[in-house]
């Protein structure tokens, strides 16, 4: 995955570490360097590198009143925004072939295994399932199609509730 996203943004002279940035900012612009990080769950010092080189090539913009202002929030240029949109289409399409080939049933198996090892690994899950991103490539586990009668795994309120009292 990496390796597509450093060849998608290459041209742009950034790497898979900037791609990652320009789509957290396409799903939730306008966010603080602290909150950007927290949503990548990576470290400040880091998210602080990467927004200097993307506001030095024009992908980003904040609001800061001045230089020296410590808090400020971080949008997306119109260069940003058709950057980060080509980054998550190419990488949906990759997702899609891979899943080329299998049975919606094998498809549907898989993501009910991969729901069961995330409530073990996971306790917050339902808010994971409950995201308004329904672009399949930040939340395939939330998407079955409507037409499809295939049982799946049901994810609930009352599940997330259960474990917390179960603590």
């Amino acid at each position: 995955m990496r390796k597509n996203m450093s060849a998608i943004v290459q041209p742009y002279g950034l790497t898979h570490s900037h791609a990652i940035y320009l789509i957290a900012l396409q799903l939730q612009d306008g966010q603080t360097l602290v909150g950007l990080s927290r949503f990548l769950d990576l470290d400040t010092a880091n998210t602080n590198r990467v927004i200097k080189v993307l506001r030095e090539k024009g992908f980003i913009y904040d609001d800061r009143e001045s230089e020296s202002s410590k808090k400020y929030r971080i949008f997306l240029t119109e260069k940003g925004h058709a950057l980060a949109k080509a980054v998550m289409d190419r990488i949906t399409e990759l997702n899609n072939s891979y899943f080329e080939g299998l049975p919606r049933e094998d498809i549907l198996n898989m993501r009910n295994t991969l729901i069961r090892i995330l409530n073990n690994m996971n306790l917050d899950i339902d808010s994971y399932m409950a995201s308004k991103y329904d672009d399949p490539f930040y939340t395939h586990l939330h998407i079955v199609p409507s037409d499809d009668d295939y049982d799946t795994m049901p994810i609930t309120a009352g599940q997330k509730h259960a474990v917390k009292q179960a603590r």
